[in-house]
This record gives C-alpha cells, sequence and structure tokens, in this order.
C-alpha cells in the first residue's frame, strides 16, 4: 500500500456528541485488559500520562483485548512504514479525577469570573468528570476508549493538526475537513482506519476512539459491554 492512502481521500462526516451516553445501562462482560506493548511491532506505545508523573498513571498503556485486536487490524491496513502510536488506553480514577481538576484549574486562570460550577460545565466535553458511583464510568476507565495518533516505524509522529489534549476547536475530529492540508489526510487515514474495525470516532478529539463502552453505545445504538475495569498493575 503507497503512502498516498485512497483513504486520505475520503472526508471525515460531521459527527455528533454521545448524547445521553451516561444514561445507558451497561451489560458487562468479563474481558481482560491486555497490555498495548504486547499487540505486535505495528503498535507504539507512549504513555503520556506517565510521563507527565500524574497520580495513577502507568508506565504502559492497557486497553481490552478485543479493542487490542481491532487496533491490530487496522494497523495492518496503514501504509507500509507506518504504526499506530497509542497514548493512553485505560485510565485510573486517581488519574482521571487530577486531569479533570487540572484543566478546570487552567480554565478559571482563563476566565476568573466563572464560577466553579460553570468551569466544570466548560471542561466537560474535554475531560469526563469522575463518578466513583460507576454508573457512567468515564470511557477511559473502562479500557474500551483509547487515545492515538500514527507515526512511522522510526517514532516519528505525523502531523494531524494540533498536539495530544489540545482542547481547541481545531482538535475535533472533523475540524479541517475545509482545510487542505497534509495533517487533513492523515487525520483522514486514521479516522477511516479505526472506524473500518468498529471503532467510534469522539467529535472533540481527533485521537480519541472507543469501543464496546457507553460513548460507542451512544453513538452506534449497541449495548455497551465495558463497565470500569480493575487496575492492571494490581493483578
Amino acid at each position: 500500500m503507497s503512502a498516498a492512502d485512497p483513504r486520505m481521500q475520503v472526508p471525515i462526516p460531521r459527527l455528533a456528541p454521545p448524547a445521553g451516553w451516561r444514561d445507558i445501562p451497561i451489560d458487562p462482560v468479563d474481558e481482560p485488559l491486555v497490555p498495548v506493548a504486547d499487540l505486535g511491532p505495528r503498535i507504539a506505545e507512549d504513555p503520556r500520562y506517565f510521563a507527565m508523573g500524574l497520580p495513577g498513571s502507568l508506565p504502559g498503556c492497557w486497553v481490552r483485548g478485543d479493542l487490542g485486536a481491532r487496533l491490530m487490524r487496522a494497523a495492518d491496513s496503514l501504509p507500509d512504514g507506518m504504526v499506530l502510536l497509542v497514548w493512553d488506553g485505560w485510565r485510573s480514577l486517581e488519574t482521571q479525577s487530577a486531569l479533570f481538576d487540572s484543566y478546570v484549574d487552567e480554565l478559571a486562570a482563563q476566565y476568573p469570573d466563572l464560577a466553579r460550577a460553570e468551569l466544570e460545565q466548560v471542561a466537560r466535553p474535554y475531560v469526563t468528570p469522575p463518578d466513583p458511583g460507576h454508573r457512567a464510568p468515564p470511557p477511559h476507565l473502562t479500557g474500551g476508549a483509547v487515545d492515538l495518533t500514527l507515526a512511522m516505524v522510526d517514532g516519528t509522529e505525523l502531523d494531524l493538526g494540533t498536539g495530544f489534549d489540545a482542547f481547541v476547536p481545531e482538535a475535533g475530529a472533523a475540524a479541517l475537513e475545509d482545510i487542505d492540508l497534509p495533517a487533513r489526510a492523515n487525520r483522514r487515514l486514521l479516522f477511516h482506519a479505526l472506524t473500518a474495525q468498529g471503532l467510534t470516532a469522539y467529535v472533540e478529539e481527533w485521537w480519541h476512539f472507543d469501543v464496546g463502552d457507553q460513548f460507542w453505545a451512544a453513538v452506534t445504538g449497541g449495548t455497551p459491554r465495558y463497565g470500569p475495569a480493575e487496575d492492571p498493575s494490581r493483578e
């Protein structure tokens, strides 16, 4: 397959947010997490939150077994010399809380006149607040969500328009569709490689994809099968 992959010419459709996802009942299955490091040579990892020293983060990325299999098929479909680079998979509540609080604090510095509750509402589309009751676990806590990008086998990350966790309008999955940039082609390739394997994309973040969790169910109409997963470092 050449670098001029035909999927780069196929637009990303305008996506809707996963409305009502918190209210969809989970029918949980017993499916283990697997280390991304074991998913083969076409999937690399760079656990960003561990590198940042966030509480509760792990030195390696983990995902549900079925998600791992889908990622391997997606990676095998990429042009020669290209790999999937995973930034985050399963995420602890401790890390989720640290991320949410950090982003709310960042917003507070930008908008000092807003009350805490208002700031949290602004943060919600980008960082899901932790839910200790687990009725609506954050997608990453289930192991059914993954943050990733495209890279070359030498580790060089491709241009997809923004960095990881860039909470700006340009980070939206389809935000570059009206701009003819190399990043648009790369973003399309990532989108189509993953959605062809049954993953759903998140409207606000080009790097975030789901399968089997409540985000995925809200988009597909399926039944979510992933509730909160246990910390794999404690097994």
